[in-house]
């Protein structure tokens, strides 16, 4: 099944040689747990898309019960919070915050507006 949303990149772990596993909160889907493969390649399109605090349009295929990333498009990268250590600091802290909050699978309500509306404060 291919689910296209929006989503927020809350934690990034590499897994193998060019993979690696995000925990991506999306628009009407709630905290997801995501496999990007091949994103740390060379050139590859998902490589910007599948880093910590990118906002972006996203193409999952689910597969028994497993997420997949297969297309994304960068919506925003936030590039003032990665400038300064400080904002780079408390971006995580909220992401890290959205994280523990939200469940698996389960939607809460305002919880990535509230995340998306702190990083854009903290960008500008």
């Amino acid at each position: 099944m291919h689910v296209v949303t929006r989503g927020l990149v809350l934690r990034e772990v590499n897994y193998k040689e060019t993979d690696k596993i995000l925990t991506v909160l999306a628009e009407g889907q709630g905290k997801r747990t995501v496999k990007a493969r091949g994103c740390r390649r060379k050139n590859s399109p998902l490589a910007a898309p599948a880093q910590l605090l990118v906002w972006s349009d996203m193409t999952l295929f689910d597969y028994q019960d497993l997420w997949s990333l297969n297309e994304a498009s960068t919506l925003e990268e936030f590039r003032g919070v990665r400038s300064e250590l400080e904002k780079l600091a408390l971006g995580s802290y909220f992401a890290e915050t959205a994280e523990a909050v939200a469940e698996e699978g389960v939607e809460t309500p305002g919880l990535l507006s509230l995340v998306l509306n702190s990083l854009y404060a903290l960008d500008k």
